[in-house]
């Protein structure tokens, strides 16, 4: 004498679970629920082995942040765009400077090489001939 089953249980998958499932049970001339009570009853694993299960399923579960990592990365961050204001700042300062009248950015000209070239001049303008 068998029973008629009466209770039911909700079972979430994935839209590719759902057609793997019913594919299977159509292949087997079964229904879902038929499929699904069939592979329970015949389902041996061992503790060690479910266990195992859900190991690898936290391994493959997505990881939240390390929040040290995450403050890490913000002081670092922070720090990075106060040095960059600072050194622009510094720049913009530079620039601003005004420049004594009479002094020049330039190089200070030597007094030979101010002097026009005539045919004792050095090839090499560090010093002249008769000098």
């Amino acid at each position: 004498m068998t029973t008629k089953p009466t209770e039911r249980i909700v079972v979430f998958v994935t839209p590719a679970q759902k057609l793997a499932i019913s594919k299977t049970a159509d292949d087997l001339g079964v229904s879902v629920s038929e499929l699904m009570r069939r592979a329970v009853l015949n389902f041996n694993a061992t503790s060690e082995q479910i266990k195992a299960a859900g190991i690898v399923d936290r391994l493959r579960a997505p990881k939240a942040p390390d929040p040290l990592d995450v403050a890490l990365r913000s002081v670092a961050a922070k720090a990075a765009a106060r040095e960059a204001r600072e050194a622009a700042n510094a720049n913009r300062r530079a620039a601003l400077t005004p420049i004594a009248p009479g002094l020049s950015t330039a190089e200070p000209i030597h007094p030979a090489d101010a002097e026009p070239a005539g045919e004792d001049a050095s090839l090499t303008g560090d010093g002249r001939a008769g000098h």
